[in-house]
């Protein structure tokens, strides 16, 4: 199920649930100071059908936030529900708005999803995938 919008909608289906952001630790947090730094990255589908601005993007989706930062650890569970309302939200927003471009609408979607995730985990990357290792999971699922 992709995340789609019908021109006339006004909701969409296929809300990303918390199990496809699925955190690797990449820099491991060694010392009295908050650090170290965990990724997730997701290939996330937005598609909207319309007759007059259809859309189908793929868009790689990577998000990086602390270990621990100043206020507290952030785990996994944390960082997966919130990544997964954050995403939800910003393709809604993309999936509502008038971008017929998938390279324009995934930038769209992942500047929206560092500005709702900056809300909440202080200290969070969103990116195109950057890291080298991991291996994405996808939404839908292939």
């Amino acid at each position: 199920m992709a995340l789609l919008l019908d021109a006339c909608a006004t909701a969409s289906g296929g809300h990303i649930p918390p199990s496809a952001f699925e955190f690797h630790e990449i820099v491991s947090n060694e010392g009295p100071l908050p650090g170290g730094w965990k990724v997730a990255q997701v290939n996330i589908l937005l598609a909207r059908v319309s007759r007059y601005k259809p859309l189908q993007a793929w868009c790689d989706l990577e998000i990086g936030i602390p270990l621990e930062n100043w206020k507290r650890s952030l785990t996994d569970s944390l960082a997966q529900r919130k990544s997964a309302q954050a995403s939800d939200a910003a393709a809604q927003l993309v999936l509502r708005g008038n971008e017929t471009v998938s390279v324009l609408a995934c930038n769209q979607f992942r500047d929206e999803t560092r500005r709702l995730l900056e809300r909440s985990l202080f200290g969070v990357r969103v990116t195109k995938f950057l890291t080298l290792g991991i291996e994405p999971k996808s939404f839908p699922e292939d």
